[in-house]
């Protein structure tokens, strides 16, 4: 490689690729996977045609074209077939975020600027406004926000109203033995808003309490940094204390519109989950077990009677049991979150082919 990029291959290498994709490759849907010269996943694509979508491959033409610079450093391509079109963007998700090849992450283009709001773990959580989805430094992750400067604003607001911090502190250990004394600058222990719990000047109890408060808030379960800024807000009034009190009004203002964005994101969550019925190419049915936003489980359609016992004790599992996932969207989720709510916006007429979970509560909880 070179500046981290893969060595090209030779027009002959290209061709020969070409004669194995002509020869082997069929017109179902699937994934694909482009290897650089020492096997690295360099790329990963699917296609509802996948000959078809590979061919168009070895059309491309020009240094700027994106499949032509894909190609250009392709020394081999292997491909997998997948029951349906839906399926074949599942697993192109799931590759993906396995492999991170170097392609996609330089093509990605997002219809719209996102910004996630990212809380991290450790013995001193903070609260953090990120760009990405799997961002590694985040215990639980909620978006996307279209909104980046205002769910900043919205950001600071609540972490100043609760005393977590949302500095950028390396907090990988959660404890920062080596520092004495709080960063020159820190304006927000300065009017103390921060307990400080870089140098440790915080009461670790307390402390946690705050943050698990913070992430019920986020996973729409509590709106008491609402509450608590009203309260604050009417005393600072009753104290005729205007200047604190129009202080305390503008965040409150930020934390209630991030509260009612979190309450809808939840309110989508929760509408996703039931078991999708989805006709595989040869005709027969490929169901995927959705519970909020993700795919859970994938199978054929049970035909017999051993196999639907099968099939409805997973669905009791999966439906009924305990989520492991808990009650948010785990970060690696969420983009599938946003798969499953693409598809069925961009096909409504697959609405129709989702079922209520076969359970024998009408209720799923969480």
């Amino acid at each position: 490689m070179r500046h981290g990029r893969p060595l090209q291959s030779t027009p002959a290498q290209r061709k020969q690729l070409r004669e194995q994709v002509r020869a082997d490759c069929e017109n179902r849907p699937g994934v694909y996977r482009m290897m650089g010269p020492t096997g690295t996943v360099i790329y990963v694509g699917q296609s509802s045609r996948l000959r078809t979508r590979l061919l168009s491959y070895f059309r491309a033409r020009g240094r700027r074209h994106k499949g032509a610079r894909i190609l250009r450093h392709a020394h081999a391509i292997s491909w997998e077939y997948t029951p349906t079109a839906f399926g074949a963007l599942l697993r192109e998700l799931r590759l993906i975020k396995q492999y991170r090849p170097h392609f996609n992450a330089m093509l990605v283009l997002d219809e719209w600027p996102r910004a996630y709001v990212a809380l991290s773990g450790g013995a001193v959580p903070g609260l953090r406004v990120v760009a990405r989805s799997d961002d590694p430094h985040a215990l639980a992750l909620f978006g996307p926000f279209r909104r980046a400067a205002h769910l900043r604003d919205a950001v600071r607001a609540l972490a100043e109203s609760t005393g977590l911090r949302d500095c950028t502190l390396d907090d990988a250990q959660g404890v920062f033995p080596e520092r004495s004394r709080v960063p020159v600058g820190c304006l927000r222990h300065a009017v103390g808003t921060c307990p400080a719990p870089c140098i440790g000047a915080h009461v670790r109890t307390a402390y946690g309490e705050t943050a698990a408060m913070i992430r019920e808030f986020l996973e729409g379960r509590t709106d008491a940094p609402v509450r608590r800024l009203e309260a604050a807000m009417e005393e600072a009034s009753a104290a005729l204390a205007f200047e604190r009190a129009s202080v305390l009004r503008d965040r409150l203002a930020l934390v209630r519109w991030l509260h009612e964005r979190v309450q809808h994101f939840h309110a989508n969550v929760d509408r996703l989950t039931f078991v999708y019925r989805a006709e595989a190419t040869d005709g027969t049915e490929w169901r995927y077990l959705v519970r909020r936003g993700t795919v859970r489980a994938e199978l054929a359609a049970p035909d017999t009677d051993e196999a639907r016992r099968a099939y409805r004790a997973l669905c009791t599992r999966i439906y009924q049991g305990p989520d492991p996932a808990g009650a948010d969207i785990p970060t690696h989720d969420l983009d599938e979150f946003y798969l499953v709510a693409s598809w069925f916006r961009r096909h409504p007429e697959e609405r129709v082919r989702t079922r209520r979970p076969p359970v024998g509560s009408r209720t799923v909880p969480r």
